[in-house]
């Protein structure tokens, strides 16, 4: 593991949860658990940052584009996110902060964080003073959030417009890929022809990995590209070793394109995390393994912290089968899976097996998958 990975995280009063924690984090992290125990909340809780603009664009795309309350791939308008409260639904009490906590590899103290949403008149003297030091406004914000970090000895805070009214953020663009959160239903976007210019297609490397990653399902590949046509448009596909034709990405199906999708973000994630809803999804049972081994090879190679969901107990043995393998051995020891169950007061709490627990959990037939308790 790098040292800016988590191995530790928890989340209070954000969606469904009062409280929410996993220990023992490793860089490969399979999230199990029940219908509706929170699984994807978790995924979002994640999308954090510790820069308030970072966090902020984060939280909004991830539960907005999740929810489908605004377009995947348009550009930003905020209106959007104001119109619906978004804010609003992401605070399980309004009137209390989201506390977001965390351990990383290279630190023994842990990271605690204050999120606060505040109606206008309700701002102290001190934020006004913020407020007025740091803003030349263009309008009157109806809310602000407040970022600060509770174990700096400075008690020092940010500020902004909740829905940034007032201001101009540059949100175009790559920007938005730094929510590296892949959603369930998510698949093929303009974004992916974006994404390919801007990190893909000027890294001999990059453009080394995805193309062998996706011979894995295309056999006969022969070279990943964008083609332009007559009418300005462009698209993501590949040629054929023996064929002189271009076919787009989408003629392959959900599958691949879910496949190309997740290799392209786990490339421009490079040393950060990504999280994925439903690993796996789209995906037929017989190429999941190879699936896994692709995706953990590629994290580990570009550093990145995985974070993901399944309901499906042939994507969890799917990925004990892939390292098992000989030539994958290496990668158990941060291997992970995370039970969430829900206890009997209603609370969501989280079991975290190693490897070699989780091979035996399921080797045995013994439930990994969550339930109440």
């Amino acid at each position: 593991m790098e040292k800016q990975h988590l191995t530790y995280f928890k989340i209070e009063n954000f969606k469904r949860f009062d409280s929410f924690e996993m220990s023992n984090l490793g860089q490969f992290n399979l999230i199990v658990g029940d219908n509706n125990v929170g699984k994807t909340s978790v995924l979002e809780a994640l999308c954090y940052d510790s820069d308030i603009t970072n966090l902020a664009l984060r939280y909004l795309y991830s539960t907005s584009i999740r929810e489908g309350k605004i377009p995947e791939y348009t550009e930003v308008d905020m209106n959007n996110f104001s119109s619906i409260n978004t804010w609003e639904r992401l605070f399980k009490e309004i009137n209390k902060p989201i506390v977001i906590r965390y351990l990383e590899v290279s630190h023994n103290n842990e990271s605690i964080y204050n999120l606060k949403y505040k109606i206008s008149n309700q701002l102290t003297l001190k934020e006004r003073s913020y407020i007025k030091d740091f803003f030349l406004l263009k309008s009157a914000p109806k809310a602000w959030l407040s970022l600060s970090k509770i174990n700096d000895e400075h008690g020092d805070f940010n500020m902004l417009p909740a829905y940034f009214e007032g201001i101009y953020i540059d949100t175009n663009g790559n920007d938005k890929s730094s929510v590296s959160f892949i959603t369930a239903s998510q698949n093929y976007g303009q974004d992916l022809v974006d994404f390919y210019y801007s990190y893909i297609n000027g890294d001999k490397d990059s453009i080394k990995s995805l193309q062998d990653s996706l011979r894995n399902f295309i056999t006969d590949l022969e070279e990943v590209r964008v083609h332009k046509y007559s009418n300005g448009s462009e698209i993501l596909g590949v040629f054929l070793t023996k064929s002189n034709d271009f076919y787009p990405i989408t003629r392959y199906g959900d599958g691949s394109i879910r496949f190309v999708r997740v290799i392209i973000e786990v490339i421009l994630s490079k040393g950060k995390r990504i999280m994925i809803d439903e690993m796996g999804s789209g995906i037929h049972f017989s190429r999941l393994k190879d699936f896994w081994r692709i995706i953990i090879e590629l994290c580990f190679r570009y550093q990145v912290q995985l974070f993901t969901t399944t309901h499906s107990l042939e994507c969890q043995q799917a990925f004990i089968e892939a390292l098992q393998d000989d030539d994958m051995k290496q990668f158990q020891a941060d291997a992970r899976n995370i039970t969430m169950f829900e206890d009997k007061e209603g609370q969501v709490k989280s079991v975290t097996y190693t490897f070699e627990e989780f091979e035996f959990s399921i080797e045995n037939n013994i439930n990994t998958r969550g339930g109440r308790r």
